[in-house]
């Protein structure tokens, strides 16, 4: 028992610096941020206290309400590009025998990129005039009529968007996964094959099942990470053409700091931080064993 508590005192120990550094970087500026939703404030003159105005005008906001369905479709691709294809070439670089170490590197060296090199590269990427590499693939394609400023029209710029977030962070959940893959005993897949398993039902039966804890690391990290994206969508479009790409995020602080209304941009920032909680909490509930339940 006393060794047992020693233990505790050990782990609490070692957890403190970042518990504290957890509290005030995040814990207190939540805070903080619900304290100011219930004031109006420009940042110079008092404050007004409106209790919960601005917590209500979230719900007739029209372009908060916009901002939140982007930010749901913008969840969704960034889900299947980065979760979904990270999986599909985690599950081929196993079968890789030479050159693996290679092809990880290639498919992890942008997120060590900055989100600011990585989108300045993709606006000329995607750039009309001079033609960037997606439009001169296009016309080299005799696609001409194709031919697009994919940041700068409402049709395309959150899809774009969305896709130079799926290159930023996808070997990031990439390594995550064909750790977990690698992690799984040989013996185990080669009973399977012996037992008549291949391909989809390999994977569906035997593999899936060993990586589901990973996988759901995985899906979870992606998911707070997507809710709270911000550089990439506010250095590309900063939320346009319009308001075609713009995200809960990129509308927070566009009403915070431009339009200095700082009592409503903090009752949409704790909305974000809600979001964020409720996914994460739904998320482990989904992956969570029955039999963990119990316990």
């Amino acid at each position: 028992m006393k060794s047992t508590l020693q233990n505790r005192k050990a782990w609490l120990l070692f957890l403190l610096p970042s518990l504290i550094l957890f509290i005030f970087t995040v814990i207190f500026p939540i805070i903080r941020s619900a304290y100011f939703g219930f004031f109006d404030w420009d940042g110079v003159t008092p404050m007004q206290f409106v209790g919960f105005s601005n917590y209500k005008k979230l719900f007739s906001d029209l372009y908060f309400r916009n901002a939140f369905w982007n930010n749901l479709i913008y969840l969704l691709i960034n889900l299947i590009g980065q979760v979904g294809i990270a999986l599909i070439l985690s599950l081929l670089l196993t079968k890789v025998v030479r050159g693996s170490n290679f092809f990880k590197t290639v498919y992890f060296a942008p997120t060590i990129l900055s989100g600011v090199a990585v989108s300045q590269a993709f606006q000329k990427f995607y750039a009309t005039e001079p033609l960037g590499v997606f439009n001169a693939i296009l016309k080299g394609l005799g696609l001409e009529t194709y031919i697009t400023p994919w940041l700068g029209t409402a049709q395309t710029a959150l899809v774009s968007v969305a896709i130079i977030e799926c290159y930023k962070n996808m070997g990031l959940y990439l390594v995550i996964i064909y750790s977990g893959l690698m992690a799984i005993p040989p013996d185990v897949i080669e009973s399977a094959r012996m037992d008549g398993a291949k391909g989809f039902k390999l994977f569906w039966y035997i593999k899936l099942p060993y990586i589901r804890e990973v996988l759901a690391v995985a899906i979870i990290m992606a998911v707070n990470g997507l809710l709270k994206a911000f550089d990439i969508p506010f250095i590309t479009t900063n939320g346009g053409p319009g308001s075609s790409s713009e995200l809960l995020t990129t509308y927070m602080y566009k009403t915070a700091f431009s339009s200095t209304r700082y009592g409503y941009g903090s009752a949409i920032a704790v909305f974000i931080a809600l979001e964020s909680i409720l996914a994460v909490c739904i998320l482990r509930k989904i992956f969570t064993k029955p039999e963990e339940d119990t316990l």
